[in-house]
């Protein structure tokens, strides 16, 4: 078996979803999603079919290293390609072998997924504690039993210095405020996890998680820059709320001293941005050596989220994976992907037991969404 061709489009939908297919000589065809974001199509089809066309599919990882092999293909817009095309290969060799990807990677821990619900902010993305407390309702009220609100860029009007990372005293304060109006709309039984994008110095982000801490969160997420693994560490020992970080941070490479120092309570794991499936899974597994549980970052589409099922099923130190829930999110998105049966049930992720991904992007859906300025896989605009 040899790869014949390397096939990309893009659909518009909450973001920019990417994907990929590789095809073979016999017939087969793998499905991949890349990372969300504009020039990963351009790269998978410019730098990295030249690298694959007329290889043996069936050998992953060194094609994958292959593809790493130029110095700047190990973050961003090349690693989320490299990624896509990783997942895709991965799709074909359970294809071709009759078992689904978790199969591949050691067996299946677990057939269904914990999700958390990823609300945002407030109800029509406002910021008050009403609108906190209602959007936090509905997320219960569809049954999530964990959500998570993006707390950075919630009290701009209070903020004293728009570039200097610090946050005033106002701002914490309403901070503190939407906080604990979430809390109690949901009750004491649901978890609750707050999102800084990384915005805040160190100084502001221990006086915040202060602040938090009587609010029992199951994680304060990314509270500084997440590449600076001291300035990670001086947080997580600060406070009794666990902190999770990853989602920026590419390859084993990046997150190996994070890992060693346990700078960090919980990794969360862009499966589709730091370099595919088996990248995702060695990471994992060398967080399970220090005890470290394993969260799953995910910003695609259906078909993206059910790569990043597989290896949650397939790690020993999986924790939860994150749903997209914001009120922008596409209300088509579901049908993208063709399965025996629904992908979410009883607000758990149940992973396919079909070979390869398990699902397939539904062509009628998907040709009616590329993403103006490009052809589906590889056809005439």
């Amino acid at each position: 078996m040899i790869i014949t061709d390397i096939q990309a489009t893009t659909l518009k939908g909450f973001k920019q979803w990417n994907y990929v297919r590789v095809l073979t000589d016999d017939g087969l065809i793998g499905l991949g999603e890349a990372h969300p974001g504009r020039g990963v199509v351009e790269f998978a089809l410019r730098q990295l079919k030249p690298l694959l066309v007329g290889e043996d599919p069936r050998n992953i990882e060194p094609l994958y290293t292959r593809m790493l092999r130029p110095a700047g293909n190990r973050a961003g817009v090349a690693l989320a390609a490299i990624a896509g095309v990783e997942s895709a290969l991965w799709d074909l060799r359970g294809k071709e072998l009759g078992v689904p990807i978790c199969d591949l990677l050691g067996g299946m821990y677990r057939e269904r997924i914990r999700l958390y619900a990823d609300v945002g902010h407030g109800k029509d993305k406002t910021d008050t504690p009403e609108s906190w407390a209602a959007r936090a309702r509905e997320g219960v009220g569809d049954g999530y039993q964990a959500i998570k609100f993006d707390i950075d860029n919630s009290a701009n009007e209070l903020s004293q210095d728009a570039v200097n990372r610090e946050l005033s005293t106002a701002e914490i304060e309403k901070m503190t405020a939407l906080v604990a109006a979430a809390r109690e709309a949901i009750g004491p039984g649901v978890d609750l996890c707050i999102d800084c994008h990384a915005l805040y110095s160190v100084h502001s982000a221990i006086r915040l998680a202060k602040r938090f801490e009587a609010f029992n969160l199951m994680f304060l997420e990314d509270p500084v820059s997440n590449d600076n693994v001291e300035a990670m560490a001086k947080v997580t020992s600060s406070t009794s709320i666990p902190i999770c970080t990853g989602e920026f941070i590419y390859r084993r490479d990046g997150f190996r001293e994070l890992i060693q120092r346990q700078a960090c309570d919980m990794l969360h794991v862009d499966v589709s941005a730091t370099g595919g499936i088996l990248e995702a899974k060695k990471i994992a597994d060398l967080a399970d050596l220090y005890t470290i549980p394993f969260a799953a970052h995910n910003i695609t589409s259906p078909i993206g989220m059910t790569a990043t099922a597989h290896v949650c099923a397939a790690v020993r130190n999986f924790f939860i994976m994150e749903l997209p829930y914001h009120e922008h999110q596409t209300p088509w998105r579901w049908q993208l992907a063709t399965a025996p049966e629904p992908l979410i049930q009883d607000n758990v992720f149940v992973v396919p037991r079909r070979p390869g991904l398990g699902v397939e992007l539904n062509e009628e859906v998907a040709r009616a969404h590329v993403a103006p300025g490009y052809g589906y896989f590889g056809e005439t605009k």
